[in-house]
C-alpha cells in the first residue's frame, strides 16, 4: 500500500510541476496542444506496444476478457442508467447530455494509462489498455453522437492512434514472438514520457478554472458524484460478488474498479466544445472530478488494497 500511495504522490509532484510551469508562463495554450497531441500520438501508443512484450501466460488472457467484459457490462448499464435518471431532471436538452457523457465516461489517457503504469507496470497498462478499447467503442459512437446531435461514424474509432495501437498490442501480446531487448529498450524511452507529460498536461489544465464558479454549480456535483463515486461503488460491489464464483486476480480486479473510478475524460470536453453542447458545464465537470479525484481515487485503491490484496 505504501508503494502505490507513494506513485500517487509522484504523480501530484507532476501534476504541482505543470500548475507552476503554466502559471510561470513557460506552458502556454499553444505548447500545451503540443505536448498534448504528442502524448496521443506518439508517446501513449509507444506505451501501449510496449506493454505487450509482458510475458505471456493464460492467466494474463482471462484477466484481458475479464476487464474487456466487466468494461463492457459497464458501459451498457450506466448508459441506460444515466438516460433514465436525466431524463427526468429539469434541465435543458444540452445540459442533459452534457450530464451523461461525463457521467458515464472517464479519462481513460490522459489519466487512467499514466496510474496504472504507474502502479501495476506492463501489466497493469495492458489491462488498462483492454478497458480503453471498449471506451473508444462507446466514446466516439454513442458519446460523439449525444454531444453533437448527429450520427457519428466508426471510422473515429478505428482512426484513434490509441485504439490502432491498443489492437497492436493485444496481437504483440497473443502471439509468441517477442521483440528482441535493443527494440524493446528503444520503445520504452519514449513510451517512459507518458506519466510525466500527462500529469503535467493536467496541472496545466487546472490554472485555467474559476474555482469560485467550480464548486457552487450543483448541476456538476450531481455529475462528479456519479463518475467518482456512485459508478465505482457499484463497480467495487460487483467485482466482489463475481469473484466469489470466478477466480480473479487481485491486478485484474483492482485494474476494473480503479478505471472505473477515473475522473471525466477530456474527450468530453473537446466534443461539447466543438459541437457547442453547453461547453462551460462540460469544463467545470471535468475540472472538478479532476480536482476531486485526489481523494476518491485514493479511497478506493484502499478499498481494493483491503479486499483483493493488491
Amino acid at each position: 500500500m505504501t508503494s502505490l500511495l507513494f506513485s500517487f504522490l509522484q504523480m501530484a509532484v507532476l501534476i504541482i510541476l505543470g500548475f507552476v510551469l503554466r502559471k510561470t508562463r513557460i506552458i502556454d495554450d499553444r505548447i500545451q496542444k503540443g505536448l498534448s497531441n504528442i502524448l496521443i500520438y506518439a508517446v501513449l501508443p509507444f506505451n501501449l506496444i510496449s506493454s505487450s512484450q509482458y510475458e505471456y501466460s493464460k492467466e494474463l488472457i482471462m484477466a484481458l476478457i475479464a476487464v474487456a467484459a466487466a468494461s463492457l457490462c459497464y458501459f451498457t448499464f450506466s448508459i441506460l442508467g444515466m438516460r433514465a435518471v436525466v431524463g427526468k431532471m429539469k434541465l435543458e436538452d444540452q445540459e442533459k447530455r452534457v450530464i451523461v457523457t461525463t457521467s458515464v465516461f472517464m479519462n481513460t489517457g490522459f489519466v487512467g494509462f499514466p496510474l496504472m503504469s504507474s502502479i501495476f507496470g506492463a501489466k497493469g497498462l495492458l489491462l488498462a489498455s483492454c478497458y480503453n478499447m471498449v471506451f473508444n467503442l462507446f466514446m466516439y459512437s454513442y458519446g460523439e453522437h449525444k454531444l453533437s446531435g448527429q450520427k457519428a461514424g466508426f471510422k473515429n474509432i478505428l482512426g484513434n492512434p490509441v485504439t490502432l495501437a491498443t489492437i497492436a498490442a493485444l496481437v504483440l501480446f497473443i502471439i509468441p514472438w517477442r521483440m528482441p531487448l535493443r527494440i524493446k529498450e528503444t520503445i520504452d524511452i519514449v513510451g517512459n514520457m507518458t506519466v510525466p507529460l500527462a500529469m503535467m498536461i493536467i496541472g496545466s489544465t487546472l490554472t485555467t478554472v474559476d474555482y469560485k464558479k467550480l464548486f457552487i454549480d450543483k448541476i456538476s456535483y450531481f455529475s462528479t458524484a456519479m463518475r467518482l463515486i456512485v459508478f465505482p461503488l457499484i463497480m467495487l460491489g460487483a467485482v466482489v460478488l463475481v469473484r466469489h464464483w470466478f477466480y480473479m486476480m487481485p491486478v485484474t480486479a483492482t485494474t476494473i474498479v480503479l478505471m472505473t473510478a477515473l475522473p471525466t475524460g477530456s474527450m468530453n470536453v473537446i466534443f461539447s466544445e466543438k459541437f457547442n453542447c453547453a461547453p462551460k458545464l462540460c469544463a467545470r465537470n471535468f475540472t472538478q472530478t479532476v480536482v476531486l479525484m485526489i481523494i476518491t481515487l485514493p479511497i478506493f485503491l484502499w478499498l481494493c488494497t483491503v479486499l483483493f490484496g493488491t
